[in-house]
């Protein structure tokens, strides 16, 4: 699967077309990473003044290995959980600002998690996958025990990326008692082929080679031994305004999962928006996306 216009591409087109900032169409790259900063952290500081929530569970012994609940103490038992992951290329941003999309679904009836997870350098790409596996079995425990009726996994960029490796492990599959609970899955803007990320300076703390970014890759991790995942709904959205490869790896994962026999998948790029502001207006109740995660987590058909 390694696309041949690849080994045509200098290293500046190739560092282009994974810098999504650079593609935003409301203002300079510097200014888009900038603006997002800062009001997701807005965003993340009022949902927490405003909305019940537990901070800081650990999942694990790193400093990174936590994650976020709000609304589970007013919402019913059986209410569905929505579990979020971040990107910012596992190296950058933090769940303490990831909290734009509680509002929308706690008032929906909706519990949030957010994951945090520690960032490279510190650790490599696989530990970090290992951690999501971790917090992933540490939530389906939590809602199984609570009775909770679903939970669904949203994840952007990079946190995509690592949402998608959980369909490709049948070992943790295999070892996951509460997969049942898992209905659905939503890729937002996501890398699910890291391999290109080599010859670009994203790759700097991450240190991957040829091989382990293969092993790492969902694009390249197909296998036969996906029957416990084939049924959960998959959702993949893109900006019309991230990078091209972004849109393309997203349409190709789409249709390499449909190939795989995953009986419900949808893709959709959403138009005008860029790889930041299409997880900003997780804030919004109407927002398109907003609203196909409600459903998503009502169990209902896409």
């Amino acid at each position: 699967m390694e696309p041949e216009e690849w080994s045509s591409w200098d290293k500046q087109r190739l560092e282009d077309e994974y810098s999504p900032s650079k593609w935003s169409r409301r203002g300079p790259a510097d200014w888009v990473l900038d603006h997002h900063v800062k009001l997701v952290t807005r965003v993340s500081t009022h949902v927490k003044h405003e909305v019940s929530c537990q901070l800081d569970i650990p999942y694990g012994v790193r400093e990174g290995e936590k994650f976020d609940i709000f609304g589970a103490e007013e919402l019913p038992k059986d209410a569905p959980v929505f579990v979020y992951i971040h990107g910012g290329y596992w190296q950058a941003l933090d769940r303490s600002i990831s909290a734009y999309s509680v509002a929308p679904q706690h008032k929906a009836g909706h519990v949030v998690a957010i994951i945090g997870y520690e960032l490279a350098p510190k650790v490599n790409l696989k530990e970090i996958t290992l951690e999501i596996q971790l917090a992933v079995s540490a939530i389906l425990k939590w809602a199984a025990e609570r009775g909770s009726r679903s939970v669904v996994i949203a994840g952007h960029s990079a946190g995509s990326h690592l949402a998608a490796m959980l369909l490709h492990d049948s070992e943790w599959q295999n070892k996951e008692p509460h997969l049942n609970l898992l209905h659905g899955m939503i890729h937002i803007s996501g890398v699910f082929d890291v391999v290109p990320l080599i010859e670009t300076t994203m790759n700097l703390p991450l240190n991957l080679d040829s091989e382990t970014a293969k092993s790492l890759s969902p694009l390249r991790c197909f296998s036969q031994s996906m029957d416990k995942v084939r049924n959960v709904k998959q959702l993949l959205v893109v900006g019309e305004n991230d990078p091209p490869e972004f849109k393309r790896q997203t349409l190709t994962y789409a249709q390499a999962q449909m190939r795989a026999g995953f009986t419900d998948v949808h893709c959709k790029v959403m138009d005008t928006l860029d790889h930041f502001d299409i997880v900003e207006k997780l804030q919004e109740e109407e927002y398109v996306l907003t609203r196909l995660i409600i459903q998503l987590l009502s169990c209902a058909q896409l």
